[in-house]
């Protein structure tokens, strides 16, 4: 009969140790701080846009910011990363503003992927190119750092 050995906690721990190199590894390509930082505008949105326009200027932003200084998770975020820079890399269209949509990445999905559809549609002859905007896309939505995406359109373009 022999020793019988219960595999669930050994599993249960190398799956565990395996995906917490993945999160240190992956943290290193995305902008961490940027994506907490949009997710502090998307909760306190209506209150800083004091002249609501639905748009958040960097001014507005910066204000907000100096107000809640007493709060040490933002003042964590702002000492890690510049005011300026978690501004540009919210504001995905580059309009110089940050709309609703764009505190949350996930609200921007179905609009990157119709895109894409669109462009298969309309280029069918053409995959690489639509499956490398799409990654570029994706990257830039979910406020991935240059080096991630990079690494991932370079992987799409591979594979394609």
């Amino acid at each position: 009969m022999g020793i019988q050995i219960d595999n669930t906690n050994l599993q249960n721990g190398v799956i565990n140790n395996l995906y917490t190199k993945v999160q240190g590894y992956t943290s290193q390509f995305l902008n961490t701080d940027t994506r907490e930082f949009a997710s502090y505008l998307k909760k306190n949105y209506d209150s800083i846009d004091k002249n609501a326009d639905s748009e958040l200027s960097q001014e507005e932003v910066a204000a907000a910011a100096k107000r809640d200084a007493r709060n040490e998770e933002l003042k964590k975020l702002i000492d890690n990363t510049s005011l300026e820079k978690m501004f540009a890399n919210i504001d995905t269209d580059e309009s110089g503003t940050i709309s609703y949509s764009e505190t949350d990445p996930n609200g921007n999905l179905s609009g990157i992927l119709k895109s894409a559809y669109n462009d298969i549609q309309a280029n069918s002859q053409n995959w690489k190119n639509t499956a490398v905007n799409l990654t570029q896309n994706l990257c830039k939505n979910y406020y991935a750092s240059s080096a991630m995406t990079s690494l991932a359109t370079g992987a799409v373009s591979a594979l394609v």
